[in-house]
């Protein structure tokens, strides 16, 4: 099933909507409100197709929200529901500010957003205009999105939006857009967000060009001639370095409760809040618990993250780890997770997200090395992931973020929500994903330290936590003057300082998400202001070009002779996080 040839981000040319006072929700109908260059809605409206990077998607979808959204009337959400609370897809409904730009004030605003593929999606459709699948936004009785199902607080703004899951939303979807029942879209983006640098998406990265369904007909490139995308490079790209952004390798339920097991064996001092045994460990699914905390927290070496993801790694099952029996003994048994945690076997399922993902490529980057110059492909002998293949099915490649989260559930509980574990098997299993994602526990899966550092904005800004990244925004150089004002209009709202606050996550273990970027104007505090989080480290080349493969190093501030980087204690094991900037000791 492929697509009809639709154009892009459309605006009628009618006059703006007479919203004063309006109460009454814009719930939007396919083509009246969804398809204004049809000329369906006379009163006018702004479509903008958004593609790209799903580690931000939850902040992006509050940051178009408090960026476009007049708050004095609805706001309607419209998220994919084939799995409820992972979508995909999702669109905002809204009246456009009466401060934004004539191409959007007082306009009905249909912003449609397609995670699935991930980063790659934000930049090789972009760069050679291919039209890509979109989810059609279509409330009412017999469309994709029949009913309003909730409500989704922004307390910032304030308002509170109308939450449509879209439980007729089906892929392989018919594309035959003159059907009033169609499923979805063909669109070029006219946006796009990347979780590092547009670059490494290019043809020189052949790892990180997207292998995603473009056409969603059901199959994946490069399977699929039609998903393959045309030799490319970014400098066809507005592009700019917004906010940094945490990543982790978080495990299942499963492994994180043995790892804790093995880290705080019997007659450790924090045996009686850390191990699930313990006294005063608490339940799993309580963020207040000492089993979410961040003392509590097992830890995993880079060294051995990367035995696991890389490429015929040395780690593959828990048996591949030994700890001690009894603390301080000295004597050491294999991890055997059958009998510890009750998994059915003892490999090690890895929930990766697929070749272009953002979040895989950050990772690819960040743990394996892999891509760090224009040269280097599959031919050059570095570190690269390891891929799913039918010799591989301990691996998982997985379009979006939702479905990292599908994974990890499904290889703990021994369900199958992926459709990719029809043998319900129980297993270890780690993964890629933000921390923008978890904070409420719903999900199988928890956070880790790495290297023995949480991922914290403590730790980030302290330079003690490395996994971060530069987000990037970007649209089609010569775009039309519309998509320049939703270009200049979302920046500060994922690049401003005092704008992310609103964007960040409390976790049991602490605050996480987003750093601003430390610029000659936007200059870092020497304690975390978590009221305007400001990084101190950046990944830059020596001219200062953002580069995810340079390590981190400290900003220097222009004019001011120093820096006010932290050095404190190397771990909080020994008590609680007390102060007000989260660490183990007062400054």
């Amino acid at each position: 099933m492929k697509f009809g040839k639709h154009s892009i981000l459309s605006l009628a040319t009618a006059g703006a909507l007479a919203v004063a006072g309006q109460a009454a929700a814009f719930a939007p109908i396919w083509p009246a409100d969804g398809d204004a260059a049809n000329g369906a809605d006379p009163a006018g409206s702004a479509v903008i197709w958004h593609s790209g990077a799903t580690a931000s998607t939850f902040s992006l979808q509050t940051a178009v929200v408090e960026a476009f959204c007049d708050p004095a009337q609805a706001v309607d959400i419209l998220e994919d529901a084939r799995v409820v609370g992972k979508p995909d897809f999702w669109s905002v409904a809204c009246i456009g500010k009466a401060t934004l730009p004539a191409t959007l004030a007082t306009k009905k605003i249909l912003w449609s957003k397609r995670d699935e593929g991930g980063s790659g999606t934000g930049v090789g459709p972009l760069a050679t205009n291919k039209f890509i699948g979109f989810m059609k936004p279509s409330t009412g009785a017999g469309t994709n999105c029949p009913a309003v199902t909730g409500s989704r607080s922004f307390p910032t703004i304030p308002l509170t939006a109308n939450v449509w899951n879209c439980t007729n939303f089906n892929v392989p979807a018919v594309f035959n857009e003159a059907d009033p029942t169609a499923d979805g879209v063909s669109r070029v983006s006219d946006i796009g967000t990347s979780d590092i640098e547009p670059d490494k998406f290019t043809s020189a990265f052949n790892f990180n060009v997207p292998a995603s369904d473009f056409d969603l007909d059901g199959v994946r490139g490069p399977t699929d001639t039609d998903d393959i995308l045309a030799p490319h490079d970014a400098t066809g790209l507005t592009k700019e370095g917004v906010a940094q952004l945490i990543f982790n390798t978080p495990v299942n339920i499963l492994m994180y409760q043995d790892l804790q097991r093995a880290q705080f064996p019997t007659g450790h001092p924090l045996f009686a809040d850390c191990n699930p045994l313990g006294a005063n460990y608490g339940l799993i699914t309580s963020t207040s618990a000492n089993a979410n905390r961040e003392k509590c927290m097992p830890s995993l070496m880079a060294n051995e993250i990367r035995s696991i993801m890389a490429k015929g790694g040395a780690v593959r099952s828990s048996k591949d780890f030994q700890a001690e029996t009894t603390y301080g003994s000295g004597l050491y048994a294999e991890l055997d997770a059958t009998v510890t945690s009750g998994t059915t076997d003892n490999t090690i399922q890895i929930c990766r997200r697929v070749n272009g993902s953002g979040t895989q490529a950050q990772f690819n980057a960040m743990l394996l090395g892999y891509p760090c110059d224009a040269t280097q492909d599959a031919s050059i002998d570095t570190l690269v992931p390891e891929a799913e293949s039918a010799l591989t099915t301990f691996v998982t490649e997985n379009e979006s973020s939702g479905d990292v989260e599908k994974c990890l559930n499904d290889f703990n509980n021994g369900t199958n929500t992926s459709t990719r574990n029809s043998a319900l098997r129980k297993r270890w299993s780690i993964g890629v994903q933000s921390l923008e994602k978890n904070n409420t526990l719903a999900n199988s899966y928890r956070f880790i330290k790495i290297d023995g550092y949480a991922p914290t904005l403590v730790n980030a800004h302290a330079g003690d936590y490395f996994d971060i990244g530069q987000q990037s925004l970007q649209y089609k150089t010569g775009a039309p003057t519309v998509t320049v004002d939703v270009f200049t209009a979302l920046k500060p709202y994922i690049q401003d300082p005092l704008k992310l606050p609103a964007l960040n996550k409390v976790h049991g273990f602490g605050t996480s998400g987003w750093l601003a970027t430390p610029s000659a104007t936007v200059t870092p505090d020497s304690e975390l202001n978590f009221a305007r989080p400001v990084a101190w480290f950046r990944r830059v080349s020596s001219s200062g070009v953002a580069n995810t493969c340079a390590y981190p190093s400290a900003f220097k501030k222009s004019g001011i002779p120093g820096t006010d980087i932290t050095v404190g204690p190397s771990n909080c094991s020994a008590g609680e996080n007390t102060d007000g900037d989260q660490n183990c000791y007062t400054p």
